[in-house]
C-alpha cells in the first residue's frame, strides 16, 4: 500500500504513507458498529473519532452520515496532514481534524452522539515481533498499545462519558483476545450494553457500550 500510496477502505481510495497505518478490512467493522448504534440519530449524528490516523473512520463515517458533523483527532501532525489530504479528496467537508492526545483538544460537554477510536492496541513486547512489513515500516506509535495492549482502551473508557450524549456510543477497536478485558474495562467505567462485535476473520474486534448519564 505504500508503494501504491493508497488503500481501498469501505469501498473509497486513501490516500496512505509511512506517516499513517495502512487502512485494514477488520476496521471497517468499527465504521458499522458505530453507524448501527446510531442509526435512530443518523439525520444529525455528532461523532467524534480519536487516534484518527489516515481519517478513513471519521471521513467513512461523514461520508455515510452526509448530514452529521464528524470532530476527529490525532496526536501525529504528520497524521493529520494525510487525513486533512484525505477528507479534501473525498469530498468529506463535514469532517473536521484537530492535533490531540485522545480528548485533550476537545471540551468535556456531553456532546457526541458516538465516539470511536482504533487505538494502538499492540502489547509493547509484541511489536518486535510483528510481520517485517508492519514493525518496519508503519509508525510504532500507532502500534504500541503498552505493558498489555490496554493502555489506551483504559484511558478512553475512562474519560468518554464526559464527552457522549446520554444514551452515546463508545466504539473501540481491540486486538485479537482483547475483547474480555476491553468489555470489563468498559464496564467498570460504567457502559452499560457492553458487547463485541466479530470482523470478517470472525474475531471479536470491536467492543462497544452505552453511556447511561454524564459522567
Amino acid at each position: 500500500a505504500y508503494l501504491l500510496g493508497v488503500r481501498e477502505f469501505y469501498g473509497r481510495p486513501f490516500r496512505v504513507d509511512r506517516r499513517v497505518l495502512v487502512p485494514r478490512p477488520d476496521t471497517e467493522t468499527l465504521v458499522e458498529v458505530a453507524l448501527r448504534r446510531t442509526a435512530a440519530r443518523s439525520l444529525s449524528m455528532r461523532a467524534l473519532d480519536l487516534c484518527t490516523g489516515s481519517g478513513c473512520v471519521a471521513i467513512t463515517l461523514g461520508r455515510e452520515r452526509p448530514t452529521g458533523v464528524v470532530f476527529a483527532g490525532d496526536i501525529s501532525p504528520g497524521a493529520l496532514a494525510v487525513a486533512r489530504e484525505n477528507a479534501y479528496r473525498l469530498g468529506a467537508y463535514n469532517v473536521a481534524f484537530r492535533e490531540s492526545d485522545l480528548f485533550g483538544a476537545f471540551a468535556p460537554r456531553g456532546c457526541f452522539d458516538v465516539i470511536t477510536a482504533n487505538p494502538p492496541y499492540i502489547a509493547s513486547a509484541e511489536v518486535d515481533t510483528l510481520m517485517p512489513d508492519v514493525r518496519a515500516y508503519e509508525p510504532r506509535l500507532a502500534l504500541d498499545g503498552g505493558p498489555d495492549g490496554l493502555a489506551f482502551v483504559r484511558r478512553i473508557a475512562a474519560e468518554a462519558r464526559a464527552h457522549l450524549t446520554v444514551g452515546g456510543t463508545l466504539a473501540l477497536e481491540v486486538g485479537a483476545g482483547e475483547a474480555p478485558e476491553a468489555e470489563a474495562i468498559l464496564r467498570a467505567a460504567g457502559f452499560t450494553d457492553v458487547e463485541s462485535t466479530r470482523d470478517y476473520a470472525r474475531i471479536e474486534r470491536v467492543v462497544h457500550g452505552v453511556s447511561p448519564r454524564p459522567a
